[in-house]
């Protein structure tokens, strides 16, 4: 079923996004702290399977939705595993070796033009002007994030943020994919068939890390594991594939702005890196901006399958 074209609907599914953005910006500082005890394969694979088995029960309820999609749909779900989990975090977890935390939810930050730029050119979404101030809102309090940071980049900086920046594109690209098939497969099916997916991809280069390495994750790393696979993968994907179908893809990249402003207060909370007022103004900004794309938005958007 669809979910009805009302503004109560978009309101709900760009909660649901923002939600999901802020468990997605939690994940840029617990992977910043597992990089410097695994390997980076070893850290996705070990997430990736935790969310895949708490994703298990309500998949096999939706087993016949699973076993029926068409190799077309197949087809969506790599692209959105390659994308949006392989690539993504494997951008993510390279870049976070050589950039801070704070800098990397910066660079995260220009998610919202990039998915924008991207929806006009694969999806033929014009931007309305008040989605349009939504994402310059948003993309200015990132602007003013940026300014904000203080920290040296130290060697390989550059190659870090470019790292980071490809993530970004990547993520943009999977949001694209997921808004195709949106009113065809649920929530449910779409994210454990991208974790599946993600989890065949990355066996043969964990395999090589672990021979090579030959490393178990203590304590602490495991409960790094468990979080980063539950509430940074398995619940934000859950509510990121839920909430996309339910607004455009302007409105989406809107919401996307509450990640790196979730890192960048998280990387102050958790890891100590500097934070002053112009963090605060700059993360107040993007929340305007989030709120500005929800709020004047036209109604009758279509909704996703549930």
């Amino acid at each position: 079923m669809r979910y009805p074209n009302s503004f109560h609907g978009q309101v709900k599914g760009m909660a649901q996004l923002v939600m999901a953005m802020v468990l997605a910006g939690s994940s840029v500082v617990v992977g910043k702290s597992l990089t410097e005890a695994l390997p980076v394969f070893m850290i996705a694979f070990s997430t990736l399977l935790v969310a895949f088995l708490v994703l298990l029960a309500p998949a096999l309820v939706r087993w016949r939705e699973i076993v029926a999609l068409t190799p077309d749909q197949w087809v969506s779900l790599f692209m959105q595993a390659l994308c949006g989990i392989v690539l993504f975090r494997v951008l993510t977890l390279y870049g976070l070796q050589h950039t801070g935390a704070v800098q990397a939810g910066v660079i995260l930050g220009t998610t919202p033009a990039v998915l924008t730029v991207c929806a006009a050119l694969f999806l033929g979404e014009h931007p309305t002007p008040f989605g349009m101030m939504g994402v310059g809102l948003a993309v200015i309090g990132m602007m003013v994030l940026n300014l904000s940071s203080g920290q040296p980049g130290g060697e390989g900086h550059l190659s870090g943020s470019l790292l980071v920046f490809g993530a970004v594109v990547a993520e943009a690209l999977f949001t694209i994919f997921r808004k195709k098939v949106a009113h065809e497969i649920s929530a449910v099916t779409n994210t454990f068939g991208l974790v599946l997916i993600s989890l065949v991809m990355m066996c043969p280069f964990v395999a090589w890390e672990f021979r090579v390495y030959n490393l178990l994750p203590g304590v602490q790393a495991f409960a790094g594991i468990v979080y980063y696979g539950v509430c940074a993968t398995a619940m934000a994907y859950l509510l990121w594939t839920h909430g996309v179908g339910r607004v455009s893809a302007e409105a989406a990249g809107a919401a996307t702005a509450a990640m790196p402003a979730s890192s960048v207060l998280l990387a102050a909370l958790v890891l100590g890196e500097p934070l002053d007022h112009r963090h605060l103004l700059g993360c107040s900004m993007v929340m305007a901006g989030i709120a500005f794309s929800t709020l004047f938005k036209k109604r009758g958007y279509v909704g996703c399958v549930e």
